[in-house]
């Protein structure tokens, strides 16, 4: 039978006995449950012992409302808390949720089945979002240490997102590039290149293509490009993500070497290969959690 690992911080005696009850008459897990009655001494169990969840009340003797929930925060980073709460506290309890608890429940609107099917939600749901978060900071550093250019840009063809790299590539700063068009550093026939290119691009990512940039001191920049188009569930264009590759220095080698070189070009490959499943949680970020990003 699992076994799940309750701190419950809970002043009121018939509360705390009514919730270890409840939990008692759930047969498929085992909840062992540690109790404390002020906030100070949950502190200390959460500082010698280890436990799956917290259920909290945020009215207690030594810390009331939003700050309870806050100050345990502090101490429990990455355990999932659900607030309990009575009805003149709830919204205490939504704002703490907002502040990232897992959920609230109200005194005396809860059954044993309720309680139990929430805290397995909550440790579930903390379980994947921790595993996004680290995903997601794993897949940043990645993309901001390439020596690939990579940007973001909406339907309106301004730059959500733009590493450092890219920036570099260009002259500027990330935040002199954020929200201004992608054509702004491109002369005319760049700007035709890349509308063309959004316009037939195909299924894949091994669809690359040349395009022209401008930096900052007005001179060309040649990059080897990939853009795929992002989109909503029902198909209505969001914009797109392009990484990119200077050869600048290639464009006066003799076409067929350059094709070689190209092909050769493992690097460039491998970052295509990886970096547009690595630049979702990036997109995430730019667009709400209705939108779903479907790279072609």
């Amino acid at each position: 039978m699992k076994c799940i690992k309750v701190l419950l911080i809970e002043d009121n005696l018939g509360d705390a006995v009514l919730i270890q009850e409840m939990l008692k008459d759930v047969k498929t897990t085992n909840f062992q449950v540690k109790h404390a009655q002020i906030l100070s001494e949950g502190i200390i169990y959460l500082q010698n012992e280890d436990f799956d969840i917290i259920l909290l009340d945020l009215a207690l003797p030594d810390s009331q409302g939003i700050d309870t929930f806050n100050r345990t925060n502090e101490h429990a980073t990455e355990l999932p808390i659900i607030i309990l709460t009575g009805l003149s506290d709830e919204e205490f309890a939504i704002k703490a949720v907002g502040e990232g608890a897992q959920d609230y429940l109200v005194k005396g609107e809860v059954d044993s089945r309720l309680l139990a099917r929430s805290m397995k939600y909550a440790i579930e749901r903390n379980i994947i979002e921790d595993k996004l978060k680290k995903s997601e900071e794993r897949y940043r550093i990645m993309v901001e240490k390439t020596q690939s250019g990579i940007f973001l840009i909406n339907p309106y063809n301004k730059l959500n997102y733009v590493n450092h790299q890219m920036a570099d590539m260009l002259g500027y700063k990330v935040n002199e590039m954020i929200n201004r068009s992608i054509f702004d550093f491109m002369d005319k026939e760049g700007e035709k290149a890349l509308n063309d290119h959004l316009k037939k691009i195909d299924n894949g990512i091994g669809n690359i293509y040349e395009l022209k940039f401008k930096n900052r001191s007005g001179s060309q920049l040649w990059a080897l490009t990939s853009t795929n188009p992002i989109y909503k569930r029902n198909g209505e264009y969001l914009g797109s993500v392009s990484i990119i590759t200077d050869i600048s220095a290639r464009k006066g080698v003799e076409k067929t070497i350059m094709e070689a070189m190209i092909e050769k070009d493992n690097n460039f490959r491998m970052i295509i290969a990886n970096m547009m499943e690595a630049i979702k949680p990036l997109i995430a970020q730019e667009y709400s959690e209705e939108y779903h990003d479907r790279l072609t």
